[in-house]
């Protein structure tokens, strides 16, 4: 077996031969499987898989500006839980609304152009994963799934207020001294457009 300084290499005729004793070597250190010359698959152990699930976190230094926001947007999502359980139960939503406020709020501060650009950041971009709350071994909704729910928080006066108070509120002239935002405010106008005339919560808030 050849070895590297961090992890084990093997081929696959090798790996047929000699599965138990490479599983267990695995525990040591990570094995990288090898077909056709090309890495094909890794064998880890638990304890490296659950320390790379962590890996998304740590990649965000800790005063880094989304770190600083996130426990004031979600104490604000928390408090707006019911309204949103609720429209996600009535409008047939599978993804987590808060979920998908958060989602919107990093098109906002980021300027992403598009909901398929946006869909392509949360496949590979680790900063955007780790403030929607993905691990690194979650999967990305369908697309169409995905833009249909972003409709459903658009489409609904109470949700995208809740957007406004989060920039207003959270934000606000914080903004200043966050220089790796830029914050797209006539996005944030077309969507609070929609709903002019239109009362953002049932009590009017």
């Amino acid at each position: 077996m050849g070895t590297m300084e961090r992890y084990t290499k093997v081929g696959m005729q090798e790996l047929d031969q000699r599965l138990a004793k490479i599983v267990e070597a695995a525990r040591k250190q990570p094995v990288s499987v090898y077909r056709y010359g090309a890495p094909w698959v890794w064998i880890v152990s638990q304890d490296d898989w659950q320390g790379a699930l962590r890996e998304v976190a740590s990649c965000v230094p800790p005063g880094h500006s989304l770190a600083l926001l996130k426990p004031r947007i979600e104490a604000l999502l928390e408090a707006h839980q019911p309204a949103l359980a609720l429209l996600a139960e009535q409008q047939g939503m599978i993804i987590a609304p808060c979920t998908l406020m958060h989602v919107l709020l990093l098109q906002l501060l980021y300027s992403v152009p598009s909901e398929k650009q946006l869909y392509e950041q949360l496949n590979y971009n680790l900063l955007f994963r780790w403030f929607a709350g993905l691990e690194l071994k979650s999967r990305v909704w369908n697309f169409s799934l995905f833009s249909h729910d972003l409709g459903v928080l658009l489409s609904s006066a109470m949700a995208v207020s809740l957007l406004q108070r989060m920039v207003d509120e959270v934000l606000g002239a914080s903004l200043q001294a966050m220089p790796e935002f830029s914050l797209n405010l006539a996005l944030l106008h077309s969507w609070l457009a929609r709903h002019q005339g239109q009362p953002a919560t049932s009590d009017n808030h």
